[in-house]
């Protein structure tokens, strides 16, 4: 079965007319909200390296639609960061003009900006966007500089792209357990076997980590069959499972059966509240201990499926309440 999605599309780079417009919109929408600055780095909330059209923000802003990268937005200045792979890709699709172009190990971001922010600048960034280990290396630089960084309450980016791809919403289907190789029930077991010697559950948002436990398959990612959702397993074994109810096809709420309880996407967030709320009750230091990879603070996202099941997302429940405080859901 195709489960291909058309808004899983490649990236849509801007013509060189637009990208100064586009550039100068995305300023005005900063000054309004008070902001020096802004990160765009080439990542969506689940950290894939291939975006849905939705989430090509740097091919949108500048042309420049290689797959690693980040461009940062000042008042006056913008780079952009990119590997070995596309210093002369970069030159081609984004107008250097508009953009410094630096190499994104060997001149890092964090010291361009450390050198180019201004005391008291405010530098914005979208908390669904980054890793725990990226925002700190943001606030560090930021605090060089004596500036500082905020999580924003909606992509300012997203604002000014007005004809913005809606996110994918491929069908999610049955991935029977005789391709699988196993039932979605044992492998929720095994794991929930080794969370049961020390940790509640464990948090995932890697695409590929949900498919492979709840036996399920999509289109949301190019090239791979996967669905976008957010998912926590618990040491019982059940799963709460946020997705977008539009995705869902016909038998695949008997697929998963009464042990994984769906819930909307915008739920993920008071999700983990509620868990965080009962990790601080309950007292237990060891569970805590057990908690928290990635992504970063501010944001939803948690831990990749190459990672131990007993690394709970504590850093995924800390970006939420960043998130509030920034007031987003």
């Amino acid at each position: 079965m195709n489960t291909a999605s058309s808004e899983s599309s490649g990236p849509l780079p801007s013509a060189p007319a637009d990208a100064a417009a586009r550039l100068a919109d995305l300023r005005a929408e900063l000054a309004r909200r008070g902001l020096a600055g802004f990160v765009v780095p080439h990542a969506d909330a689940y950290q894939n390296e291939y975006l849905p059209a939705h989430d090509e923000r740097i091919a949108w802003l500048t042309g420049f639609d290689g797959s690693a990268g980040t461009a940062i937005v000042l008042r006056d200045r913008a780079a952009l960061f990119v590997d070995g792979r596309y210093t002369l890709q970069v030159r081609d699709q984004a107008d250097g003009a508009l953009y410094e172009f630096r190499h994104l190990t060997e001149q890092p971001a964090t010291d361009w900006l450390a050198a180019t922010l201004t005391t008291g600048d405010r530098l914005g960034y979208d908390s669904w966007l980054h890793t725990p280990r990226q925002v700190e290396q943001l606030r560090s630089a930021c605090q060089r500089a004596g500036a500082e960084l905020v999580a924003v309450a909606d992509n300012p980016l997203d604002a000014v792209w007005a004809d913005q791809p809606a996110p994918p919403a491929a069908p999610i289907v049955p991935h029977e357990a005789g391709y699988a190789g196993r039932r979605a029930a044992d492998k929720r077991a095994d794991i929930a076997a080794l969370l049961q010697e020390g940790a509640a559950c464990v948090v995932l948002t890697q695409p590929d980590s949900i498919a492979w436990l709840l036996n399920i398959r999509g289109g949301d990612v190019a090239h791979t069959p996967l669905p976008l959702s957010f998912a926590v397993l618990h040491a019982d074994a059940s799963v709460d499972w946020c997705v977008d109810p539009a995705k869902l096809t016909k038998g695949l709420t008997a697929h998963l059966g009464d042990a994984v309880r769906i819930h909307p996407m915008t739920a993920f967030g008071g999700l983990l509240d509620s868990l965080g709320s009962r990790w601080r009750r309950s007292g237990c230091a060891r569970q805590r201990t057990r908690l928290g990879r990635r992504p970063a603070d501010g944001g939803c996202g948690a831990s990749r499926a190459r990672r131990r099941p007993g690394h709970v997302a504590e850093s995924a429940q800390e970006r939420c309440r960043d998130r509030r405080r920034a007031g987003r859901p």
